[in-house]
């Protein structure tokens, strides 16, 4: 992955990523499968149109981040801090299909 805020090109597998700070990261329009995100930072992080497959995100602060119209197969959202960020905005995840996507114990959801 490169050294960027914009990672509309990656394209990433069976990748763990723990205790990391991404804060505003975008990963627009990215394919991320079999993937695990732990006590990561990724505040207003954005997944505009990105594809997400068996991703996980574990205890990992998400306030403000954008799903909106990506494609999530079997993730998970666990003990996740999905609520209001610093200026009173949401997670969105408008124009995206949840029903094979699981949240549990998660703030703001």
């Amino acid at each position: 992955m490169s050294n960027s805020a914009f990672n509309s090109d990656v394209v990433a597998s069976d990748v763990a990523f723990s205790d990391c700070i991404a804060e505003g990261v975008h990963f627009d329009g990215a394919q991320l499968t079999r993937m695990a995100f732990t006590r990561c930072d990724m505040y207003w992080a954005s997944f505009f149109l990105a594809r997400l497959e068996d991703v996980t995100f574990d205890r990992c602060d998400l306030r403000g981040s954008d799903f909106k119209e990506a494609t999530l197969t079997n993730c998970r959202f666990l003990s996740c801090d999905l609520g209001t960020d610093a200026i009173g905005g949401q997670t969105e995840f408008d124009g995206t299909d949840l029903s094979t996507v699981e949240f549990d114990n998660c703030r703001g959801r």
